[in-house]
Order: structure tokens, then C-alpha cells, then sequence
């Protein structure tokens, strides 16, 4: 049996808050086939209580008791939802009801859980304006984390980030529907923002996208998309079609989030759609009819070009901090899913303390 708990994060515990969740031993599946591991995290939110924990009990609090798992993958991405920053100054533009800015050494929260690639196209990178967004790429950058979906310009707000991983090269670009004002242009900073009813608009950006990763020898080409509202179970007809024409023209991983609840994900010809990953941390109401504190991580095993299989590991957010799910949680998760799933036509399957959907 080996116990998920960081080393680094283990000499933090006695002053952490605890639960029995939080010092739980679990065994994790393993495979002894080969396989390339990518890692999906919905939206990292290091702000506010977040931020408090990390001032107070160290930047291992909000995801030490997960990092062993992500950082066993590959490649592991998630939405960075949130400036890193010690910016003041909030957005200049309309009044919003919540500012998301963590602190600078929040970076290394990122860099102990083995995260490497963040998406930046999201409604709160430019809470704390230009300064905070700036402050963030400088700090991603200086602890050798890619990002794609914002910038100093346009450009590099739509330019992907390319990685390579077991001699597989993997491309993401990201784009966000939330908060038009947030928008890069030529010659000022913001996030690569698309209005979703201009749908031709919509397709022809992405189609762009995709064409500089075929330029640039991608086999795994991501699309990272900010979508749709809070609190939602199902992706809408519009988005369904939308991802559909995304694998159509050529996408093989949808990563979607926003939603800060998991939906089901659909294998649309051999290709994962993620309408919706949920929240890896954050210190938000937890809403009794969405259980919104019930997530989960999402690992894909990739044999070269071709998916394998998705594992899901169950967790759980409390008091600002993400551990591995409890037996109540994780049957109440893993039943979510599976019905989830099951109206996509994908079939979960389950064996013990193992979640998992083959390809079809």
C-alpha cells in the first residue's frame, strides 16, 4: 500500500486543519502496461480563504494531500483561476461581485502539485488588472509552468503552448466566453475571449488554432474552453454541437470548465469531450443540490495517438483544501458520474476503488 501524502506536506499536518479525510491512506490503481499520462484539473482558485491558508499554513495546504497523484502523471493541466499577484488595484471596469488574487508564492502551490501547463483564459487572470496578469506570466514563467489563453497582446494570448512528453508533442490554446472587457487586443494585454453566438467566428478562431499546431507537428492538439454558466450539470445543445465540430475539424482533447461542477464526458469518434471539469480548489459555497465540494481529477492513459482510457479519482475540497475522497464521497461521486456519463453514451466502469471509461 502506498500512502498519497506528500513528503514536503507532511511536516505541515499537525497544524493543518484535519479531518479524516485528510490523513486517509488509499491505494491507487496501477498499470503495468506502458502508457503516457495526462492529468485534466478543472479551475485552481488561490484567492481569498485560499490565499489566507497559504499566508497562514504554507503553499503545500490547498493541494499537498493530491500532489503525489498529479504529479505521477506526464503532463498535467488545469485552469488557473485566479492572478498571482501582490497587486492591490482591482479591475477598472464594472464592478464585479468576486476578485480572485493570490499571493506571489502561491506559484509554488502549482509547481510542489506537478502542475506544468495552466489555461489563463478565464474571467477572473485580470481581477487585479494589467499588473496582476503581468505579475502572473512573469511568476508561471520563472517556475517553468506554461500557460496559454492570455498575454501582453492578442497574439500570444491565441498562440499555443506546446510541450513535448514521451516523444509525443502536445499543443493547447485557450478560449473564454466570460467577460468581454477582459478581451486582448492588437497592442493590450487580456485573455483570448470569443462571443459564442458568433459561432462562424467562433469555429474560424479555433480552425486558426489548430492550423499553428499542425504547423508545429502536434499529435495531441487541446483545446481549453472557459464556458458556459456556474452550476450546471449538462452542457447546451449549442455547446454539444460546438465541441462535436471541434473533434470534427481535428481537436482530440476538449478541456472544458467553468461550470464548477463535473458533467459527463462524451468519446466523440475515439476523442474525450470534457464539457466540464468541475473545481480542483477553492472556497466557495458548497450548494447542497450540486455538491459543488465533490470533484475530480481526470487522467488520461494515451497510447501514442490513441486514448486508451480515462481514470477518475474521486476528491474532496474542505476548508480549502482538496484530499482524496472518503468512501461517502467518493460512491456519491462515482454514481454522479456514471449517470452523467450515461446520458452521453459512455459507460463508467468500476471494480473496488477504481473509476474508469474505455474508449469505444
Amino acid at each position: 500500500m502506498r500512502v498519497w501524502v506528500s513528503k514536503t506536506f507532511a511536516a505541515h499536518l499537525p497544524r493543518l486543519y484535519r479531518s479524516n479525510q485528510s490523513i486517509r491512506m488509499t491505494t491507487l490503481p496501477t498499470d503495468s502496461s506502458p502508457a503516457l499520462r495526462v492529468m485534466l484539473g478543472g479551475d485552481v482558485m488561490l484567492g481569498r480563504l485560499v490565499k489566507e491558508c497559504i499566508l497562514r499554513f504554507g503553499v503545500d495546504y490547498p493541494l499537498g494531500l493530491i500532489s503525489d497523484l498529479m504529479q505521477r502523471a506526464d503532463l498535467t493541466i488545469v485552469n488557473l483561476e485566479c492572478a498571482i499577484t501582490a497587486a492591490t488595484d482591482i479591475w477598472p471596469g464594472a464592478r464585479k461581485a468576486f476578485y480572485f488574487g493570490a499571493p506571489p508564492q502561491a506559484v509554488d502551490a502549482l509547481v510542489d502539485a506537478g502542475i506544468d501547463l495552466v489555461s489563463l483564459a478565464n474571467n477572473h487572470v485580470l481581477d487585479y488588472g494589467v499588473e496582476g496578469l503581468m505579475d502572473t506570466l512573469r511568476h508561471l514563467r520563472g517556475n517553468g509552468i506554461r500557460h496559454a489563453g492570455a498575454g501582453v497582446d492578442i497574439d500570444e494570448a491565441l498562440a499555443p503552448a506546446i510541450i513535448e512528453r514521451g516523444g509525443l508533442r502536445f499543443g493547447m490554446a485557450a478560449f473564454c466566453d466570460h467577460q468581454a472587457d477582459f478581451a486582448a487586443h492588437k497592442g493590450s494585454p487580456g485573455i483570448a475571449w470569443l462571443d459564442f453566438d458568433d459561432e462562424p467566428a467562433v469555429i474560424e478562431s479555433w480552425r486558426n488554432a489548430l492550423a499553428s499546431m499542425r504547423r508545429a507537428a502536434v499529435d495531441w492538439p487541446i483545446l481549453s474552453l472557459h464556458w458556459g454558466p456556474n452550476m450546471v450539470l449538462r452542457p447546451s445543445d449549442r455547446f454539444v454541437r460546438l465541441a462535436h465540430a471541434a473533434i470534427d475539424m481535428g481537436w482530440k482533447i476538449l478541456f472544458g470548465h467553468s461550470a464548477h461542477v463535473f458533467q459527463g464526458i462524451e468519446i466523440y469518434h475515439g476523442c474525450p469531450i470534457f464539457y466540464a471539469t468541475g473545481d480542483l480548489v477553492d472556497d466557495y459555497y458548497v450548494d447542497p443540490d450540486f455538491d459543488n465540494d465533490h470533484q475530480l481529477l481526470f487522467e488520461l492513459e494515451l497510447a501514442g495517438t490513441a486514448l486508451r482510457r480515462i481514470r477518475l479519482y474521486p476528491v474532496f475540497i474542505e476548508r480549502c483544501q482538496t484530499v482524496i475522497a472518503n468512501d461517502a464521497q467518493f460512491g456519491r461521486i462515482a454514481d454522479r458520474m456514471t449517470a452523467a456519463c450515461a446520458e452521453m453514451g459512455t459507460k463508467v466502469q468500476r471494480s473496488g476503488k477504481e473509476i474508469w471509461i474505455y474508449r469505444h
